[in-house]
């Protein structure tokens, strides 16, 4: 299905190279059914790779949490004190905060504001950024550009206290110390700012008397709560690139082929025998990623919070489901007395689903074993509910 490798792997088998590539690349290759990673193309803004052994729910899940699970930096508050441009005070709002800030560390170097027992914001969960220009029309422009290089940093209140040389040091938990320890020193400047052949972003234009002066509040969050805080531009992954598994249907007019081409991508793979016939149980096996930063965070760094925090939660839902199921996670298939670790519910004689022929019936359509409408021994509750 791939061009990684034809048939079995084990873990002490050498590299491979892939079959069809030019030059050809080697391709390590791990035990039977486990993850394999080619990184083809990485830098601080973008990377391209391949990733195999997995199914497609858990290859779509790392693009969802890299996209709107690593958390980053974004201005969520604008206070204004004056403005005097044509923009509205909404519209200039919107605009700061689509402004993407560097967010390096920002995952221990920050604290998320419902975690913070403070009022209105201070040091450990909020970067205070101000905006004041104005313009008097020199040298004969008839306006000013307003960019995000403007926007300088202003220190948030409850800081951390300056060191004590005559006495202990200062009063502060485990939590704070690590904010301290881990903040990042450009935590929150706008991404470009002061970098050469990066221009800035344009957030307003000022004619002649007008001003604009205002104060930013940038928080930690992440992009399933709004796209600003999203550390990717794109992310993206395909498979299957010659539509071998048939999960597409090309609409053409005359040539599929001339209308719909092939990805850079399909040279990693081998291309389809017109003569063999069908699988239907074949499924994906290598997925092709595309990931591009906005430079807030670089996109290494997303990718690997990513997996982390994937991880995170699969074993969050484990942890809970064996937590509400009563199921140890040292017990045995069917526990010490021999008890059936998950019950499914008994829909036998409801609605028809014990009835001969129905759904829980034996030889009936969705019959799941022999005893009917059961999917399982036991008293038939939920295993959440338990």
């Amino acid at each position: 299905m791939n061009g990684y490798y034809n048939g079995p792997s084990t873990s002490s088998a050498p590299a491979q190279p892939v079959g069809g590539l030019p030059g050809g690349i080697d391709v390590p290759l791990g035990q039977t059914n486990q993850p394999r990673l080619l990184v083809r193309n990485l830098n601080n803004t973008e990377t391209n790779f391949h990733l195999s052994g997995v199914e497609l729910a858990y290859a779509n899940s790392l693009r969802r949490v890299m996209m709107a699970d690593v958390p980053t930096i974004a201005i969520d508050q604008v206070l204004f004190l004056q403005n005097t441009t044509p923009i509205p005070d909404e519209m200039l709002a919107h605009r700061l905060g689509l402004v993407p800030l560097i967010s390096k560390g920002v995952a221990k170097g920050l604290r998320y504001t419902r975690d913070c027992e403070c009022d209105e914001g201070c040091y450990y969960c909020m970067v205070t950024l101000k905006l004041k220009v104005s313009f008097r029309g020199a040298d004969g422009e008839k306006f000013m550009r307003v960019t995000s290089d403007m926007l300088e940093i202003s220190p948030s209140p409850g800081g951390p206290p300056p060191p004590n040389p005559y006495g202990p040091p200062p009063d502060l938990t485990d939590d704070d110390r690590q904010i301290i320890n881990n903040r990042d020193s450009e935590l929150g400047v706008p991404v470009g700012k002061g970098q050469p052949g990066v221009p800035p972003i344009l957030l307003a234009k000022m004619g002649q008397g007008q001003e604009i002066d205002l104060v930013c509040k940038a928080y930690k969050g992440i992009a399933k709560h709004h796209a600003k805080w999203s550390p990717l531009s794109t992310v993206a992954f395909e498979y299957d690139l010659y539509n071998k598994l048939r999960h597409t249907t090309h609409w053409f007019e005359t040539d599929e082929r001339a209308e719909w081409p092939l990805s850079s991508n399909a040279v990693f793979e081998t291309p389809p025998d017109p003569s063999e016939p069908f699988d239907y149980n074949a499924v994906p096996s290598t997925f092709y990623y595309t990931a591009e930063s906005v430079n807030s965070i670089p996109v290494r760094s997303v990718v690997e919070q990513g997996l982390d925090l994937l991880i995170e939660n699969l074993a969050g839902v484990i942890l809970a489901v064996q937590k509400e199921t009563g199921v140890d996670e040292d017990e045995e298939d069917g526990g010490e007395n021999g008890d059936v670790g998950v019950v499914e519910p008994d829909f036998s004689g409801v609605d028809g689903y014990g009835a001969p022929g129905g759904y829980g019936a034996p030889g009936g359509v969705g019959s799941f074993g022999a005893n009917g409408g059961q999917w399982g021994a036991g008293n038939g509750m939920s295993p959440l509910r338990r």
